[in-house]
């Protein structure tokens, strides 16, 4: 249903100049691509302005003269989980606590073995170890997350990005945890099923290995941030990931959901369609990036809310 931008909530009190690099980002990939030409007259005219400059309200502008807001006509909420980019210790050599390998894409087809075989050895001594890192438990929550950063020994700094899986189903493991009694449902987030594979740490392997998928990676140049499934950096607060089979990546959306951690208090935002994840199916389910820092884990481990999400659309 086509609404007015008078209608999505909170539109006048977004600062929509932050919004300004991310769309840059995306720009390239959008008018490379013939099959969202629809959306190139939007993205033209967002490569003549300057991000992170001018006043916002030349972005608002832009935004009402080519796309129009739409929302459900039966009001379905969206269902919003959080990501983030974490931080691990790790080191380029085995040995001491280092012994958990993150592995790059294998190319001969060995890596469509369940993520047991895996932690179990089937690809060691292949040259496929990008780096060792001293946790387990996070190395999974990593290849949950999808990209990540490892700070090595000599305070250098590796940037990890998804490059591939084994092709196993992803199988959220609070799921696993809830069935077996560990958890409730009302108290599954990355911090609780972290602390529970912590306490259990001779049952972890397990529980994480209920989850047959496992994700490869590849390392990273520059410190724009990783890289979405768009091919582009992601930004904090901007970057969604959705299932592009029902959203095109480059496409815009107005969200209104509550803060994961701020009580009485809704995200009210422009956020643009840049990543996909293993669990992101459906036309309303949504992944919200939070960035890189610790304040960024706690609002991302926790979130797992609804709320509404208004489409804009070429006009």
């Amino acid at each position: 249903m086509l609404i007015s931008f008078n209608d999505l909530p909170g539109w006048h009190d977004d600062t929509l100049l932050s919004i300004g690099p991310a769309l840059f980002h995306s720009a390239p990939a959008v008018l490379c691509n013939e099959n969202l030409k629809q959306w190139h007259p939007f993205y033209h005219a967002v490569q003549t302005l300057v991000p992170n400059q001018g006043n916002q309200e030349n972005w608002r502008q832009l935004i009402q003269r080519y796309l129009k807001p739409y929302q459900n006509s039966c009001d379905t909420q969206m269902h919003f989980t959080g990501y983030y980019e974490p931080l691990l210790r790790g080191s380029l050599q085995q040995g001491g606590v280092y012994q958990t390998p993150l592995y790059a894409l294998p190319n001969n087809g060995d890596f469509k073995v369940p993520r047991a075989a895996i932690v179990n050895g089937a690809l060691a001594g292949r040259g496929l170890e990008l780096v060792w890192v001293d946790d387990a438990i996070a190395a999974f929550f990593l290849q949950i997350q999808g990209s990540g950063r490892v700070q090595l020994e000599d305070g250098n700094v590796l940037r990890l990005g998804y490059a591939g899986t084994n092709s196993h189903a992803y199988t959220p493991i609070g799921k696993t945890l809830i069935a077996r009694g560990a958890l409730s449902a009302g108290n599954v987030s990355l911090q609780s099923i972290s602390q529970w594979l912590k306490d259990h740490f001779e049952a972890a392997e397990d529980v994480m290995s209920d989850n047959q998928s496992y994700v490869f990676f590849k390392l990273l140049p520059g410190e724009d941030g990783p890289i979405g499934t768009q091919g582009v950096p992601l930004t904090a607060g901007r970057s969604l990931a959705v299932d592009q089979d029902h959203i095109d990546l480059g496409s815009l959306l107005w969200v209104d959901v509550p803060h994961p951690l701020q009580k009485d208090t809704n995200l009210q935002r422009m956020m643009i369609a840049q990543d996909t994840g293993g669990a992101i199916k459906g036309a309303f389910r949504g992944d919200y990036f939070w960035g890189f820092g610790e304040h960024a884990e706690q609002c991302a481990g926790v979130m797992n809310v609804k709320g509404r999400c208004f489409r804009l659309l070429p006009a």
